[in-house]
């Protein structure tokens, strides 16, 4: 029991115990002060003991409690409300309900022989303090189980607190497994592949310093292979490379003027980067699809076209990006041109159906220069609901 509620019930026995004994007269004081004690001592025992004894404590409090009206007058009537206070809270709930009509009908007994118009203001007085006691109990039952709830939330909220660093951990733990495997297996292909790719090309170019002098055209025949394995090499270890510093931010990863610049840098060739209109924040599928179709271009350029030159333009508009990757290579000629034109390599394949995937088109320009134009639809954030 609350600690407010106990001072009530406590002041509901003593403040009337005290009226009635200066106000009434008696035969025998201390026979009164006694059964005031008796009453003090229910209450406390109710306090102290365990929740087992209290139906038997509120039974026997109701009883003492009608007897002392009967005996003492209507001013007991508030120790009567005091004991209501008290098995009102005994579960389950149909007990105080039987309680309190038996308690009801005990008082009616007491005051049998009191005017009606006393009786009638007992009964009121007990029935408003009844249903007062039960909406407060009611109050106190529903904060008692937000209070739970409020734990419960709170322990709930502590423990997914606890299971989200838990996975965080075990994300970062996965991760480091992961890279370390790829790192395992990028070094396994350097050592496989790479290294003897490069035994093959010493080999070879063994072959060739022997076979030049008596065979020139066989020697530069072997020298051409030997350049292609070369530089396939050089493109294995490039995206080895690539993948050990793999940074995991987008914009980063798939930026067209570090393209560029690696392209520039790896192959000597002159490279241009152009923006129009004003740039915005591009969604992660055409930041991806604009790289891919880029980098086929330029390595089509280099394979096919044997250019000097490539030029990118991207520009934005409200509706659309395009991207332009232009090249001073040679231009394709006869069975190659009809070719391109009707269903394209497997690299312009690959771009066309990428574009499509997100609705947007794929062209190819052959004046002045070898052009591939990538045009994507564009939805602005501020649009979306």
């Amino acid at each position: 029991m609350p600690r407010e509620l106990s001072v009530l019930r406590y002041g509901l026995i003593i403040v009337p115990s005290f009226i009635t004994s200066y106000v009434l007269e008696y035969v025998d004081y201390g026979m009164f002060t006694l059964h005031f004690l008796l009453l003090l001592l229910l209450v406390s025992l109710g306090l102290k003991l365990p929740r087992l004894y209290s139906a038997v404590l509120g039974c026997l409090e109701m009883l003492f409690t009608a007897w002392l009206c009967y005996e003492y007058g209507s001013l007991m009537l508030f120790p009567a409300i005091s004991a209501l206070l008290f098995y009102s809270q005994l579960s389950p709930r149909y007990i105080p309900a039987v309680l309190t009509s038996i308690h009801l009908i005990l008082l009616n007994i007491a005051f049998k022989e009191a005017d009606s118009l006393l009786l009638t203001y007992t009964n009121i007085t007990f029935l408003l303090a009844a249903i007062l006691t039960a909406h407060l109990n009611r109050a106190a039952r529903g904060r008692e189980e937000t209070l739970f709830l409020y734990d419960e939330l709170r322990k709930r909220h502590f423990e997914l607190d606890e299971t989200r660093n838990r996975l965080l951990q075990y994300a970062a733990q996965v991760e480091n497994a992961a890279q370390s495997e790829e790192r395992v297996r990028i070094s396994r292909q350097l050592h496989d592949d790479i290294g003897h790719r490069l035994i093959r090309v010493k080999m070879m170019m063994e072959a060739a310093i022997h076979t030049l002098p008596s065979s020139p055209d066989t020697g530069m025949a072997m020298m051409g292979q030997i350049r292609d394995q070369v530089s396939a090499s050089m493109d294995d270890m490039r995206a080895a490379v690539k993948r050990v510093n793999y940074a995991p931010q987008l914009e980063g990863a798939y930026a067209l003027d570090r393209l560029l610049e690696e392209t520039g840098r790896d192959t000597g060739i002159v490279t241009s980067y152009t923006i129009e209109g004003v740039p915005f924040q591009l969604y992660p599928s055409l930041l991806v699809v604009l790289y891919k179709n880029a980098r086929e271009a330029i390595t089509n350029a280099l394979r096919h076209g044997e250019a000097t030159e490539i030029r990118i333009k991207v520009r934005y508009s409200e509706v659309e990006i395009t991207m332009e990757v232009s090249n001073n290579g040679v231009l394709p000629q006869g069975e190659e041109l009809t070719k391109l034109q009707r269903s394209g390599g497997m690299g312009l394949k690959g771009m066309t159906e990428r574009t499509h995937l997100i609705s947007g088109t794929l062209e190819l320009r052959l004046a002045p220069h070898f052009t591939v134009i990538t045009r994507l639809p564009v939805v602005m954030k501020s649009e979306i609901r």
